[in-house]
């Protein structure tokens, strides 16, 4: 991975991307101890033109794996800055894990921030 800053939205002193090489081989993950409950899994990443439109993102939740693709190239629908992947239970036996990959993309692959928000109306 690379370090950059050249592109916002970014949060912190910027994120990191794949240099649009090495395709396969590098991946980032996210863990996370959370207490019992659904939580909002959202990926944030400035978009750009020469960002991948399919970058393969794996979430381990409760209730299985769940892959599910972002196109980079989007300007992110929340808050300009993020993408939700969808909405996951976790808990102690099945903590929160995150993997973006750069496989098969089309494109840069860019890694700024995660963030994991209790999902609205939770019912345990």
């Amino acid at each position: 991975w690379q370090s950059s800053h050249a592109n916002t939205p970014h949060f912190l002193s910027g994120y990191v991307h794949d240099s649009n090489a090495r395709k396969g081989e590098s991946s980032a993950t996210f863990t996370s101890d959370l207490e019992a409950g659904n939580y909002e899994v959202q990926l944030a990443y400035p978009p750009n033109t020469n960002r991948a439109s399919n970058v393969p993102v794996q979430i381990i939740h409760a209730g299985g794996t769940t892959s599910v693709t972002v196109n980079q190239r989007k300007k992110p629908t929340i808050e300009g800055a993020f993408e939700s992947l969808g909405t996951y239970r976790f808990d102690a036996k099945h903590p929160a894990k995150v993997t973006v990959s750069n496989g098969g993309t089309d494109g840069y692959v860019v890694v700024d921030a995660l963030r994991l928000l209790p999902a609205k109306n939770q019912r345990e």
